[in-house]
């Protein structure tokens, strides 16, 4: 979205609004800004879900059990060994 603010008495709070609005920023998301001479950047940083964290950990896992080729039966002894 590229839109032209002038900066004049409400052209702060203008400013903000349309960041806010364009980046569909929530309370307590994460922002990331990126200065030069004469650009900024700003970027909201995406944190996907816990879910999505674990799903893709155990994606991660499952391909590093098959190119080391640990079988199923290994690594349930695995799983009981550390719980004792």
């Amino acid at each position: 979205m590229d839109k032209l603010l002038k900066l004049d008495k409400t052209g702060d709070s203008r400013l903000l609004k349309e960041i806010k609005k364009s980046l569909g920023l929530k309370l307590n998301d994460e922002l990331i800004l990126f200065c030069g001479k004469d650009y900024m950047i700003i970027k909201k940083i995406l944190k996907p879900s816990l879910s999505e964290r674990f799903k893709n950990l155990s994606k991660k896992i499952e391909k590093r059990f098959k190119k080391e080729g640990l079988e199923e039966d290994v690594i349930d002894e695995a799983i009981k060994w550390t719980r004792k």
